[in-house]
């Protein structure tokens, strides 16, 4: 039986829902599993011109389904495809579907009903929240990836169909290279429209004026932002090799998203040393216990800044916090999280493909 996602879309650029997608897909294929992923989001309508562009599109994507997202390493035994519509004979009734985002979560109940299973990561809450809760009422298994998340759907009445399977970590590719002791002042955070952005922003012009040798770097998908100070170095895009020294530059990292299903570069930054300082984001209780693998602050940019100088001025809290964490989200492993899922969807490893 085929394990099938159903992705909303195609992305040019590192997308963190996406990329738990694919590593599970990759990791599921090295398992000995059939594994396809099917994206959706070409519009069928449109005049000649525009049918034209989509049907080159779709032939070129046939042609090399990498290209889909050229970002991620896929396994080649993963079946990737471009589609207009995620319609049930795409998703095949004897497969095993998972939707993947509330776009898709319709489609899946539509084409195999209460057989099919939903991979939540976020309450969606930023589109059209009625149409998210909708889905989340659909007769789908759902898998959260954070107790906080579960929280929400108990509070729907889908705690009974609701299963916490937490997102996995690399921790081959996220480690220390660098010891937190021997690094300097120096902070880090992904900059993005849902990822608190200005407060980020603010709260790193705040704590220079109080630590004049403090250095920064910022990280996303987007190019620099008029509003970040000078001093702050900016990268776009980085690769995989290029964000672990990034996150080993630096000893602190900030989060400051108001709600998120886990924080995916949190984690990533804590198994590289960092020391975490975060809001109470819903998804980072996972991982963030204030005072002991991170530090909890109230929602603000000025509370940020002041978390930021307490940990410069004090480095043995700075570098117990940042050992503790990185030993807390060790336990995150993908060999857990696959075999978890395997065990939710009823399937085993297929001995002699790994």
């Amino acid at each position: 039986m085929k394990i099938v996602f159903a992705l909303p879309s195609m992305t040019g650029v590192p997308v963190g829902g996406f990329k738990i997608v694919y590593e599970y897909a990759n990791r599921l294929a090295a398992r000995g599993h059939a594994v396809a992923v099917v994206h959706a989001g070409v519009a069928a309508g449109g005049g000649v011109g525009e049918r034209l562009r989509r049907r080159r599109l779709l032939g070129r994507v046939k042609r090399d389904p990498t290209m889909i997202a050229p970002w991620f390493d896929f396994d080649p035994r993963v079946e990737l495809t471009l589609v207009e519509k995620l319609a049930p004979d795409v998703l095949g009734r004897r497969n095993l579907v998972i939707a993947t985002a509330w776009e898709t979560a319709e489609a899946v109940a539509a084409a195999v009903g209460n057989a099919g299973f939903y991979l939540i990561q976020g309450y969606e809450s930023w589109g059209d929240e009625e149409a998210v809760r909708a889905t989340w009422r659909l007769p789908l298994r759902k898998i959260v990836i954070s107790g906080w998340l579960r929280d929400i759907a108990i509070e729907m009445g889908e705690g009974e169909r609701t299963v916490v399977i937490p997102n996995g970590l690399d921790l081959d590719r996220f480690g220390v290279d660098v010891s937190p002791a021997a690094r300097g002042p120096r902070v880090g955070a992904l900059l993005g429209a849902l990822k608190g952005e200005a407060d980020v922003i603010a709260a790193l012009g705040h704590a220079r004026l109080r630590v004049p040798g403090l250095e920064a770097v910022t990280y996303g998908t987007r190019p620099r932002p008029d509003s970040l100070p000078k001093w702050v170095e900016h990268v776009r895009l980085p690769g995989p090799l290029e964000l672990r020294a990034l996150y080993n530059s630096c000893a602190i990292f900030l989060q400051a998203s108001l709600a998120d299903g886990w924080g995916l570069s949190a984690t990533e930054a804590m198994a590289c040393g960092c020391a975490l300082i975060t809001y109470d984001n819903g998804g980072s209780r996972e991982y963030a216990r204030d005072g002991q693998t991170a530090v909890v602050v109230d929602r603000g940019a000025e509370r940020i800044a002041a978390a930021i100088v307490d940990l410069v001025e004090r480095p043995d809290l700075r570098e117990q916090l940042a050992r503790q964490g990185r030993e807390a989200v060790s336990a995150f492993t993908w060999e857990r999280a696959v075999g978890s899922l395997e065990e939710e969807l009823h399937v085993t490893p297929v001995q002699g493909r790994q």
